[in-house]
């Protein structure tokens, strides 16, 4: 059984199928908008409603009747096996320091910096997915991202928008090369407007994945950018502050500076060409 609590069985959750999901998993959804209960998979119950509300309620009907799984639960053990066998696998990414870095050693000098207060967009492929494992969300409503959609070319916009909406707090963008392609010459709004927007640009020389060298005599993947684009050169154009990292001991420093500039900046970190997210039991299931 599962309960829903304003999440969507969209692509980003398999649409609750199988093999993700045990075929007839029963699902109890929560959800502001009716139009939502029962989406790709049946509904067990129902509850619309405001979640706070929601769930308010529910803690009262297990605060009458309690309900507790055994310690030497089977589904329960299995969870948690799982679960630090997934952490454990994170957790060596994180702590890799080899050069070019990959995206879990270049995300935690961004995770050890965010506060609370923070306003967190993140947009891409592997850089937008992985940061939602990786990079803390300490209030709600202070992460955007494509969402539901997959949208790419929104991160600039977002930024910008909770820059001009939240003028005392630090907006961090977070976008991969291919996503920041789309609309990165926006970046010339933020500084017009001297937003205080930091944007961190995660480029693996492609859409996906690029390579390190361009071989003579082959033809360049369809997939593959110039190599190591100098992508904080674009803010300066328009005044902002930029910066190129390609070490890992570099990379805390430079974000420190770029999060403390009195301009709207760009850290643009260049990491392995390949560079992949940690393996996937299932891949995307867009269909």
């Amino acid at each position: 059984m599962i309960l829903l609590i304003g999440a969507r069985l969209n692509w980003i959750l398999h649409f609750g199928l199988p093999p993700r999901f045990k075929k007839g998993v029963r699902v109890l959804q929560i959800d502001l908008n009716a139009e939502e209960i029962g989406t790709n998979v049946p509904t067990e119950v129902g509850m619309v409603g405001d979640a706070r509300a929601v769930t308010a309620q529910l803690n009262e009907a297990l605060d009458a009747e309690p309900f507790t799984l055994s310690a030497d639960n089977e589904w329960l053990a299995s969870l948690r096996e799982s679960a630090t066998q997934n952490q454990a696998a994170v957790q060596a990414m994180l702590d890799d320091d080899s050069e070019p870095m990959g995206y879990y050693r270049a995300l935690r000098e961004i995770a050890d910096r965010l506060e609370p207060q923070d306003m967190l967009v993140a947009e891409g492929a592997n850089t937008m997915d992985i940061s939602r494992t990786v990079l803390p969300n300490m209030e709600p409503r202070k992460r955007l991202d494509a969402g539901t959609f997959g949208t790419m070319g929104v991160g600039t916009g977002l930024a910008i928008a909770a820059a001009v909406v939240h003028p005392d707090r630090r907006t961090i963008c977070v976008q991969g090369d291919s996503a920041f392609g789309f609309s990165g010459m926006e970046v010339e709004v933020a500084c017009r407007y001297n937003l205080a927007v930091t944007f961190v640009v995660i480029n693996n020389n492609g859409i996906g994945g690029g390579v390190s060298e361009y071989l003579p005599g082959k033809p360049l993947p369809p997939s593959t950018y110039t190599l190591g684009a100098r992508y904080e050169r674009v803010i300066e154009a328009f005044g902002g502050k930029g910066y190129l990292v390609e070490k890992v001991a570099d990379l805390g420093p430079t974000l420190d500076k770029a999060l403390a500039s009195d301009r709207p900046a760009l850290v643009n970190v260049l990491i392995d060409p390949k560079a992949q997210r940690k393996p996937q039991k299932f891949a995307w299931l867009t269909r």
